[in-house]
């Protein structure tokens, strides 16, 4: 008799917790998010080679992309939410890749622009797919 007790309780207990765990990490559905794409210009013209970088003040979440030879990038997941944009460098060469040749390439676009708190560009994030041309 005591047996089935203790098992009850803890039968119990760990369906608690797991209703408590799915809670906290969002069972299956998780935040809202959407995905983002457009293409950066400066003076007309396509910004490449560059990263583009969203960053919501509040939150701290970001995400970046790779500007590719129109200027033209795509960020498959971002949750909703307002965020500040920044364009970039692109990343380093590896050690391996300066080794054949790769050389370290700047963004060419005003200083102000490379940071995000700076930058003035802003994006507004909602479910779905979005579409943000940034114009320098």
């Amino acid at each position: 008799m005591i047996r089935k007790s203790v098992l009850r309780v803890r039968v119990l207990l760990l369906m608690g917790l797991l209703t408590c765990t799915c809670c906290w990490i969002g069972c299956g559905g998780g935040e809202p998010s959407g995905s983002v794409s457009g293409k950066v210009t400066y003076n007309g013209k396509p910004v490449t080679p560059g990263v583009v970088q969203f960053m919501n003040p509040d939150t701290g979440i970001g995400a970046s992309a790779q500007l590719d030879a129109s200027g033209a990038y795509k960020v498959l997941s971002l949750r909703t939410g307002e965020y500040q944009v920044a364009i970039q460098d692109p990343p380093v060469p590896s050690p391996e890749e300066v080794g054949k040749g790769a050389q370290v390439q700047k963004v060419d676009v005003p200083d102000k622009y490379v940071d995000p708190r700076t930058s003035g560009l802003t994006a507004t994030i909602t479910e779905g797919e979005n579409s943000v041309d940034f114009t320098l």
